[in-house]
């Protein structure tokens, strides 16, 4: 009887019915004597692929993730944030600080202190900073980003050395300049494959070497203990996601939200998409 019952659900779900006897190359009968099409896995993944460059219509701006140490090296946690701050407003192939939705409407010194939340005298000391290093240039009052660290336009070189930011679900973060430029100085340290933060990120996924809450605290400057009071802030926020090991419950495995920031195409794996399907 639950024979019966198995075979007819298996009909009404158009499931093959014992096995698939090749009759072509292309197709095959199962015992049934219904007709089936072979598809090859990887058409089948190159396929969802496609669908999903197709429907990824958010706009990013590229980080050069090796560039970049030369500002996390010395910069302060928040004024990196400030940096990150910035990303959504960088013009596409000018690298132009523009106002959002008005493509041609340069950022003016009064928008940077809005958008950093300070005032005009401490944004005007920023920029100072920021133009002394290189990062930021100032011209006729316009304000450009230095595409050595930051661009939007088409990647020609160096694509397994960038790592994109999202601008939508970056804005939707509320969280201080200081948190903002901890997780920026991760960046230079994510895995391709994994987006978790490692020693070498350009690692074969056997070889990755996870960072310890005391190595990141270094990377950003930080005491160990200020170090997981920072994580714990971002883990609540949803920025960044963690694993930990269920042999050894020391071992803890820290991944940035790929939803703001990821290295590959398309959209993340299964495993990403578990840890922060509530923050994209």
């Amino acid at each position: 009887m639950k024979e019966h019952a198995l075979r007819a659900r298996r009909v009404l779900n158009g499931e093959p019915i014992g096995n698939i006897t090749p009759i072509s190359k292309r197709y095959g009968k199962d015992d049934a004597g219904r007709i089936y099409q072979y598809t090859q896995l990887e058409r089948i993944e190159a396929r969802r692929k496609r669908k999903s460059l197709a429907r990824d219509k958010r706009y990013f701006s590229f980080s050069h993730m090796q560039n970049i140490r030369e500002i996390t090296r010395d910069l302060s946690n928040k004024y990196c944030g400030y940096i990150l701050l910035i990303q959504p407003h960088v013009a596409f192939k000018t690298n132009l600080l523009v106002k959002e939705g008005r493509e041609g409407t340069p950022l003016t010194i009064d928008d940077l202190a809005r958008i950093w939340s300070v005032s005009k005298r401490t944004a005007r000391a920023v920029v100072s900073e920021l133009e002394a290093r290189s990062i930021l240039f100032e011209t006729g009052g316009m304000f450009s980003v230095n595409d050595r660290y930051h661009f939007r336009k088409k990647a020609a070189s160096d694509v397994e050395a960038l790592i994109k930011t999202y601008f939508t679900t970056l804005k939707s973060f509320n969280m201080n300049a200081a948190d903002l430029g901890f997780v920026y100085k991760l960046l230079p340290y994510i895995h391709y494959d994994t987006n978790l933060v490692c020693d070498d990120p350009f690692a074969e996924p056997q070889d990755i070497r996870f960072l310890s809450d005391k190595e990141i605290g270094q990377i950003v400057g930080m005491s160990e203990t200020k170090t997981k009071e920072a994580l714990a802030r971002l883990r609540k926020a949803r920025i960044i996601g963690e694993w930990i090991d269920a042999d050894d419950k020391r071992k803890k495995f820290t991944a940035l939200n790929p939803y703001v920031f990821y290295r590959k195409q398309g959209e993340p794996d299964g495993m990403l998409r578990a840890l922060f399907a509530n923050k994209k």
